[in-house]
């Protein structure tokens, strides 16, 4: 039973399991798990945990693609008083080794698809004793410098009661890797508390309804994890994937009729690809949730005009969970542009506020970094007291983002402080400039970045893909100085097949700048 208080997320998942006990919780190529199903096998591997030493806010990696076990261990870790340490599916070896070392994983759970790379990284982790492990091929390999045992086995062995641990709301649940475009990713610590209301927030501020059909294509252990924490809250089905394909998706939302799912951008401009060709019934959608990038406005009206009004931008980082403002299903007007390219509202959780260099806030219209607190936000870096002190300030926790709010309280994303391009002591802002050369019919994607120059400091140079073989960079460049000032226009184009991205799908400019600035003095970040 929940006390008057906050409930821990422990808490929470007690409840909702039992209250949706017969419903179907997560449906993956055929499978389908039941609420009682993930209350029965989450209690036992929490047992097992529990049993074999681990001990309240000890960090537990989870190096899982999108599967049923993910779910089952994710609730696990909760239940026993366990941190989470998610592992992206596409991080490299040497990344996973890194996040595993950086916050002392004492164990880690293992999909069958990282056999070779857990024999790789484990004798690495200096920190790790436990290997659970869906894959017997895993078990000979590592057996020898580590306890290796199966996930059935384990479920086989235990009892179907939760354990009875100390769990509080300031209980460490969580350690989430930032994506590391600027150094180092660092370890985010999140709470039990934090994470019982992050999930009551996603299923509030995105329109996650009781008994939603969900379709979850993007990685569990990112924002698909934190997206189905607050579906689970609401007795939802996930209908969970391995990757992204457009026809597969469209093909999914016709016969399950799914009513909400998310996506990248990237991910809904081929889905409007596709259903220029071919006709899909996807007249059950209800909502559909983008984050990670903005839409470009072109495509958003696409969007609107074949979908409906089913769209909802999410603005977020891991240190304030994917929830900082939303741009709401109202708010997607086609006709206007400007609050089109809107991150949207801070959420009734989170505060905003736009400072300037000397932490004053300053007026609408006017850019400066974007500030945010919020219920959920991070108690800190995990064991960087130093980076915890320079990033959250009397609670207010420093994006590293510049942005500006409109009279009625918008916020728009101007650039990544990191992004932002001195050229000639001018301030060039590079989101500015990708919009407008994004605008050109025969641009299908761009990045701008600042480049060593001799005379400027800085150069603005785009790189940009084009939408067909070729691209006629004489019009182009007449394009950008009918529409920017000339501080602001690029002085180089770059033509490429396409744009690299992270692990977490953001665009990458960091491996951008890096060839440019790799024999140069001023750091690359």
């Amino acid at each position: 039973m929940l006390d008057k208080n906050t409930p821990t997320l422990r808490q929470l998942y007690d409840s909702v399991l039992r209250r949706y006990e017969t419903a179907p919780a997560i449906s993956f190529e055929g499978e389908t798990l039941t609420y009682g199903t993930l209350d029965d096998r989450s209690a036992r591997l929490a047992n097992a945990l529990v049993d074999r030493g681990l001990e309240p806010e000890d960090r537990v990696g989870l190096l899982l693609s999108n599967r049923p076990e993910y779910p089952i261990a994710d609730i696990a870790l909760a239940r026993a008083g366990l941190a989470k340490v998610p592992l992206n599916d596409m991080l490299s070896a040497g990344d996973i080794e890194y996040m595993l070392d950086n916050s002392d994983a004492s164990a880690v759970i293992v999909g069958p698809t990282f056999s070779e790379t857990i024999q790789t990284v484990a004798p690495n982790v200096l920190s790790l004793d436990h290997i659970i492990t869906i894959d017997t091929a895993a078990l000979p390999a590592v057996a020898h410098n580590h306890r290796v045992e199966r996930l059935e086995d384990l479920l086989e062995t235990t009892p179907p009661e939760p354990p009875d641990v100390d769990v509080s709301t300031d209980t460490l649940a969580g350690v989430f890797h930032t994506g590391g475009t600027t150094g180092d990713p660092k370890g985010v610590k999140h709470t039990q508390e934090n994470l019982a209301l992050n999930a009551l927030a996603h299923a509030i501020e995105l329109d996650i309804r009781p008994r939603d059909d969900l379709l979850l294509m993007t990685p569990l252990p990112h924002s698909a994890g934190l997206i189905m924490a607050g579906g689970l809250t609401q007795g939802s089905t996930h209908v969970i994937t391995q990757g992204f394909d457009a026809e597969r998706a469209l093909e999914t939302i016709e016969r399950e009729a799914i009513s909400w799912t998310f996506m990248v951008p990237t991910m809904i401009y081929r889905v409007l690809d596709v259903l220029t060709d071919r006709e899909y019934d996807t007249s059950s959608l209800e909502t559909l949730v983008y984050g990670a990038a903005p839409m470009k406005p072109a495509r958003l009206r696409e969007g609107l005009e074949e979908l409906g009004d089913v769209f909802v931008q999410l603005y977020g980082q891991y240190e304030t969970p994917d929830l900082i403002t939303v741009l709401p299903k109202t708010a997607h007007d086609p006709d206007d542009e400007q609050r089109l390219s809107s991150c949207g509202i801070p959420t009734a959780m989170c505060e905003v506020k736009i400072v300037d260099d000397d932490g004053e806030e300053v007026p609408p219209g006017q850019p400066g970094e974007i500030l945010a607190r919020g219920a959920y936000s991070m108690e800190g870096y995990y064991e960087l007291p130093e980076q915890t002190a320079e990033t959250i300030a009397d609670g207010w926790i420093h994006t590293g983002d510049i942005g500006k709010r409109d009279d009625e309280g918008y916020v728009y994303i101007v650039d990544r402080d990191s992004d932002v391009i001195i050229s000639g002591g001018m301030n060039v802002y590079s989101v500015t400039v990708e919009d407008v050369i994004q605008q050109h019919g025969d641009v299908a994607n761009v990045a701008v970045i600042g480049v060593p120059d001799d005379e400027w400091g800085e150069a603005v140079k785009a790189v940009v893909v084009p939408t067909d073989t070729t691209i006629d960079r004489a019009d182009l460049e007449s394009f950008c100085a009918e529409r920017l000032a000339d501080y602001q226009r690029p002085k180089s184009f770059d033509v490429v097949e396409e744009l690299p991205t992270t692990p977490y799908g953001k665009l990458d400019k960091k491996r951008l700048r890096e060839p440019y600035w790799a024999d140069q003095s001023r750091e690359i970040s």
